[in-house]
């Protein structure tokens, strides 16, 4: 059997001011960083064979919390990458929703028929490189604990995945995966097993007052 934890990176400044984020970036918020510093708390008695995290700033910064001073190795990579969404990125919710009412309403609440900006990626193109990166491991470690550190649409997509389910249900997934949520899924003998999905029990280690603000 090999585990997986599965994890989206903490709140950043994009989250905060309402803003596309795609395979752009920018960095962790206060809160964000205190997400993960949380998530680290209930992860500290686990001892991961390895962790693969997309090599997007924001989700390497959230890895490097989690890790901290243990030697377990780390590979940053791109098939857990964010959605692709061109020229999108940077944007605010606001005015893409003015530029392209129709696409943005496809892109959170109709995944399946969401046709990507110039340069950009389909949902069903995010889930089938995230996809295609844990089966691999699976084969490759059928024995392991692994940390996965990426992103909101990546969690979501691979849900569908697990579920074996069309990628037209991961609108009704909700809430959406939180910053720095705690994933269990486990692979063997050919089937995905979840055991708990975008639990946050662990916000309990984060200050209250940071948590209002």
């Amino acid at each position: 059997m090999t585990k997986f934890i599965l994890t989206r990176h903490g709140q950043t400044v994009f989250n905060l001011q309402r803003r596309m984020q795609g395979q752009g970036n920018s960095d962790l918020t206060e809160l964000g960083i205190a997400q993960a510093q949380a998530l680290g708390i209930r992860l500290k008695d686990i001892d991961f064979d390895f962790v693969v995290s997309s090599n997007q700033g924001r989700a390497m910064d959230t890895t490097k919390i989690l890790v901290g001073n243990k030697k377990t190795p780390v590979e940053f990579c791109s098939d857990i990458t964010e959605i692709n969404i061109g020229d999108w990125s940077g944007m605010s919710f606001l005015e893409a929703e003015e530029k392209f009412p129709e696409q943005t309403d496809n892109f959170w609440h109709h995944p399946a028929d969401f046709v990507p900006p110039m340069g950009g990626e389909t949902y069903e193109q995010v889930r089938e490189r995230a996809a295609n990166k844990l089966k691999s491991i699976a084969k490759e470690h059928p024995h392991s604990t692994v940390l996965v550190v990426s992103h909101g649409i990546v969690i979501k997509s691979l849900l569908s995945f697990f579920r074996n389910q069309p990628i037209s249900t991961i609108a009704d997934a909700q809430p959406h995966p939180q910053s720095c949520c705690y994933c269990e899924v486990a692979y063997e003998d050919g089937v995905w097993n979840i055991y708990k999905w975008n639990d946050i029990d662990h916000y309990k280690f984060i200050n209250p007052a940071l948590q209002a603000k």
